[in-house]
């Protein structure tokens, strides 16, 4: 029956031929062309490169005979936000995500195409989300919502967005008003100026070289990932509703962005949200930077957002985490005070594009609630390195442990990350 059927995503689309394959899997099942409630198919361009040849790919499945008919002449479009920061950096996937939205746009106009752009974003910076709903909405590239616009919800984020009615009334308050803004509003306000996309080639070129040296080329980052964070423990806890990895033998590649992203937010270094950043910045012209933060809001959106995430960051709980896991004798056991001095230099760096002393220093509500959940979240934070230690000590025991004490740590593991989680009000 009508409305039975939602969108038909495609994860890791790369080509038309994704689609094509799926409309001919629905024909086979008998949900053809003439079924029009199963029309929806929905690639999902999730990494750089991906991104970058997304409007080709668009390009060749509009050519293809007899498609245009078939969906009506109306495309949706997932953009992901998660898995393409985790390929080449938050910075360098912010830039792929609005050029890609911008080409796209184009090339669906071109064929006279109606677009909705669907963006697969979650609770955390490092997967695209933004506390600031207005300003995020604003932030997108001119022309690219047109009174469509569909996002996804996910996680803790149900609950702080829509948990109760008034709260919940009011988030989709604020989702009615930015889109209507950018309905009515001036695009020149948010044009892109010619330098600027120059900038930002330079500064997506730097950073990603930057991220993908440490997270690709570092031999030990892996290793120093898997000591120095609960990320194996999160696997084996079944924290998520999918399984951890896609590969399960496989590296960071073979992560789903979440527990990617969990891992590094529960020891309070987020690492994936800021990583890169400080490097391109450092080797950019500062009088270029302070300018686009000044006068072009997408820029300054992002550069806020980041601040905030540096604000909620606590490198010496990083550090503990460190002390208790990671062996002293192995090979990347100093890797973690190089990257806490790489976290204090990309500080410096975006606070001298924003002028503020301190990260989100004006933003007076989330230095409040800083400080009032820091002191809890810490201790937390305190026996999680313990509980850790204590279950990685208890798996090399020969013989090992009784299993009513493995019960008991995996018990006060899952309470203190999901304290911890409730604490920062961030998970994956």
């Amino acid at each position: 029956p009508p409305g039975s059927f939602g969108a038909y995503v495609i994860s890791q689309a790369t080509s038309a031929a994704d689609v094509l394959a799926v409309e001919l899997l629905l024909a086979e099942a008998g949900a053809g062309p003439d079924r029009r409630n199963c029309s929806r198919i929905v690639p999902l361009f999730e990494t750089l490169d991906d991104l970058t040849n997304g409007p080709s790919s668009l390009d060749s499945l509009f050519s293809a005979p007899g498609y245009l008919d078939r969906c009506d002449s109306r495309q949706e479009i997932m953009v992901g936000y998660s898995d393409s920061a985790k390929d080449a950096g938050r910075l360098a996937a912010w830039w792929a995500q609005y050029e890609g939205q911008e080409k796209m746009l184009k090339v669906c106009d071109d064929h006279g195409v109606e677009a909705t752009f669907f963006h697969g974003k979650g609770g955390t910076v490092g997967r695209g989300g933004n506390p600031e709903t207005y300003r995020a909405i604003l932030a997108h590239p001119p022309g690219t919502i047109q009174g469509r616009f569909r996002v996804t919800e996910q996680g803790e984020m149900i609950t702080f967005n829509f948990g109760e009615p008034r709260i919940a009334e009011r988030t989709l308050d604020i989702f009615t008003a930015a889109i209507l803004r950018d309905a009515v509003g001036d695009d020149a306000a948010r044009a892109v100026e010619p330098a600027w996309r120059g900038h930002m080639a330079k500064l997506s070129e730097v950073s990603c070289a930057a991220y993908r040296g440490v997270v690709r080329e570092e031999p030990d980052f892996v290793p120093f990932f898997r000591a120095a964070t609960p990320e194996l423990e999160l696997g084996a806890l079944n924290v998520g509703s999918r399984p951890a990895k896609r590969n399960p033998t496989g590296g960071v590649e073979s992560l789903r962005a979440i527990p990617w992203i969990f891992a590094w937010e529960q020891t309070r270094l987020s690492l994936p949200a800021w990583l890169g950043i400080g490097e391109a910045f450092v080797a950019h012209d500062a009088d270029a930077l302070r300018d686009m933060y000044a006068r072009w809001p997408w820029f300054r959106t992002n550069v806020d957002l980041i601040e905030t995430t540096l604000a909620k960051t606590e490198p010496a709980i990083a550090a503990h985490y460190e002390t208790q896991l990671v062996d002293v004798d192995a090979d990347y056991a100093k890797l973690g005070s190089g990257l806490r001095k790489k976290l204090a230099e990309t500080t410096d760096a975006v606070l001298a594009v924003s002028g503020r002393d301190a990260p989100a220093g004006d933003n007076f509500l989330l230095q409040r609630a800083l400080a009032l959940r820091n002191p809890y979240v810490d201790v937390l934070n305190l026996l999680q390195a313990e509980l850790l230690k204590r279950k990685r000590q208890n798996a090399k025991m020969a013989p090992p442990g009784p299993a009513s004490d493995d019960e008991a740590i995996d018990d006060a593991l899952l309470v203190t990350i999901n304290g911890i989680a409730a604490g920062m009000q961030k998970s994956g």
